[in-house]
């Protein structure tokens, strides 16, 4: 009886160490996210009219951006891109259409898209809506992921890219 309890407390104690390691690493390598993110946000406060901050993303594209959602001084809903060098831009999402809407639009060209992911994001310097989904297009068997990129303002289609494996 005293060898099966020894044996427990031995497996507990190791399943501990285990799960503080995988926090530790876990933590680790998100650190640099995380205060490139907490810097970002900091930069958009300071710069722009944002006053609270609702989500923050990476956007990669031609360049690569943090995007921040939140608020204005007046309560209007605000888009921040931060690039590289302290680049900064801010749009009202007022002035473009909705991410919402965007998807809506995917899945009523493609039936059956499951929407991943829907981002607001620069490509040419301009404000684009980039929406990740999959699907399995007609006359294939297997399921395939694309990336759509819409104008923010008008919501006018720009590119779609497929991921292929090979």
């Amino acid at each position: 009886m005293r060898k099966k309890w020894k044996w427990t407390i031995v497996a507990a104690a190791a399943l501990i160490l285990i799960a503080a390691a995988l926090n530790w690493m876990y933590h680790s390598v998100s650190r640099e996210e995380w205060n490139s993110q907490r810097a970002a946000v900091a930069l958009a406060y300071e710069k722009t009219a944002l006053t609270e901050t609702t989500w923050v993303e990476r956007f990669v594209g031609d360049k690569t951006y943090t995007v921040i959602s939140g608020v204005d001084k007046l309560g209007q809903p605000l888009y921040v891109w931060v690039g590289g060098e302290g680049e900064l831009r801010s749009e009202l999402a007022a002035n473009g259409v909705a991410g919402e809407a965007m998807a809506e639009q995917v899945k009523a060209k493609h039936a059956g898209a499951e929407i991943m992911r829907v981002t607001p994001g620069i490509q040419n310097d301009k404000p684009v809506w980039e929406i990740f989904y999959k699907y399995t297009p007609e006359g294939q068997k297997r399921e395939q992921h694309f990336y759509d990129y819409y104008q923010f303002s008008d919501g006018t289609w720009i590119d779609t890219w497929r991921l292929s494996i090979q």
